[in-house]
C-alpha cells in the first residue's frame, strides 16, 4: 500500500530532520514525514466552490471516497510550493507561480490501516483556479461543491450535499459516508481562510 522508492525527509518528535527514507519505509514503519494537502477553489462572483476528486475504487486507502484534489510528497531539496507547482502544472494544464499558493497552517495526521502507517506533519495549502484540465491518476471523477454547503455538512447541519460538475450542473448528492472528510484541517485552516476572503470581497 503506497509503496515507492521516492526519497522523503524524516523527522523526530521535535521535528528535527534526522535523515531520509524511501516512501515505502515511511509508510511501513510509520516514520514522521511531511506532506502537502492542496485545497482547490473556484469562485463564482463572491461564492466559492471547493473542487474535489472521487478516489478510484482500486485505491487501497479510502477507495471511492470524495477527497481533496491533491496530496503531495516532495523531494528533500524541494520547497512545499515548488512541489505543489510542479505537480499541479501537469494536472491543470497551466503553470502556477509560488504566489498563487497560499499556506494555511499545519497539523499532525495519524492513520493506521493494516501494514500502512501514515505519521505525517501536514502542510495545508489553498489555490484558486479559473479553469482546470484534470488528468488525475487513480481518480474516478472531478466535481465541486459549494463552500457554504460543505461547511454546513462538516458541522453536521446538512445530512447530504449537492455535487456539481465542472460546468455547474448538479449531478448527484452525497452523504458523510461517501467522503474522506478532512475535518480538522477544514475547521482549523481552510474555513477561516475562506471566511476571511469572503469578507474581503463583501
Amino acid at each position: 500500500m503506497y509503496r515507492g522508492t521516492d526519497i522523503l525527509k524524516i523527522y523526530d518528535d521535535e521535528f528535527n530532520n534526522i535523515g531520509t527514507a524511501t516512501r515505502e519505509e515511511v509508510h511501513t514503519k510509520g516514520l514522521l514525514h511531511q506532506v502537502a494537502h492542496v485545497w482547490m477553489f473556484q469562485w463564482s462572483g463572491s461564492e466559492p466552490y471547493i473542487l474535489v476528486q472521487k478516489r478510484s475504487q482500486s485505491r487501497e486507502l479510502y477507495p471511492g471516497r470524495y477527497d481533496i484534489i491533491q496530496t503531495t510528497h516532495f523531494e528533500p531539496k524541494q520547497s512545499y510550493e515548488d512541489a505543489i507547482r510542479e505537480s499541479l502544472s501537469y494536472y491543470l494544464g497551466a503553470k502556477l507561480s509560488n504566489e498563487d499558493i497560499t499556506h494555511l497552517g499545519s497539523l499532525r495526521q495519524h492513520i493506521d490501516q493494516g501494514d500502512y502507517h501514515d505519521n505525517a506533519l501536514i502542510q495545508v495549502f489553498a489555490i484558486t483556479v479559473k479553469k482546470a484540465l484534470f488528468i488525475l491518476p487513480e481518480t474516478e471523477d472531478i466535481l465541486k461543491v459549494r463552500f457554504d454547503d460543505f461547511s454546513s455538512f462538516v458541522h453536521g447541519d446538512l445530512p447530504q450535499i449537492d455535487m456539481y460538475s465542472l460546468d455547474d450542473v448538479c449531478i448527484r448528492y452525497s452523504q458523510p459516508e461517501d467522503w474522506w472528510i478532512r475535518r480538522e484541517e477544514f475547521l482549523d485552516a481552510v474555513e477561516p481562510y475562506v471566511q476571511n476572503k469572503e469578507q474581503e470581497l463583501a
